[in-house]
């Protein structure tokens, strides 16, 4: 498994299709349809909490049953801390389920302006 975090529109998905030859149809923005490709855990998030559900456990159960999936995940932990609780509760949740996919990632990379920063590489790419 692999993890891709970096600020909205930095390019994490275009670096990823670029390493992986993988294109658009690989893509999902859900846990229901497995694709090579999760795009948008923060949402995945979000959705799991307004449904009631753990949004790690369900993430990290996904992984366990898809273990060559690539995730991306915007960084939403920097800048003012939300005064909603509901908002920060969503943050945390988000920096919760990042810190438990990278501990168990074989590759995690932050792309900033397009440009990669591995953080923790076991095994890379290919």
């Amino acid at each position: 498994m692999k993890l891709v975090i970096g600020g909205a529109g930095q390019g994490k998905l275009a670096y990823v299709l670029e390493r992986t030859g993988l294109g658009p149809e690989d893509v999902t923005y859900t846990l229901g349809t497995p694709k090579p490709i999760v795009c948008g855990l923060s949402g995945i998030v979000r959705r799991a909490l307004d449904r009631d559900r753990d949004p790690v456990a369900e993430v990290l159960a996904y992984a366990g049953l898809h273990p060559d999936t690539v995730f991306l995940c915007d960084e939403v932990g920097c800048g003012v801390v939300p005064a909603n609780p509901r908002e920060r509760a969503w943050r945390e949740a988000v920096g919760r389920l990042c810190c438990a996919l990278a501990e168990r990632a074989e590759l995690v990379e932050r792309v900033f302006c397009g440009l990669p920063m591995t953080l923790k590489e076991e095994r890379g790419w290919k």
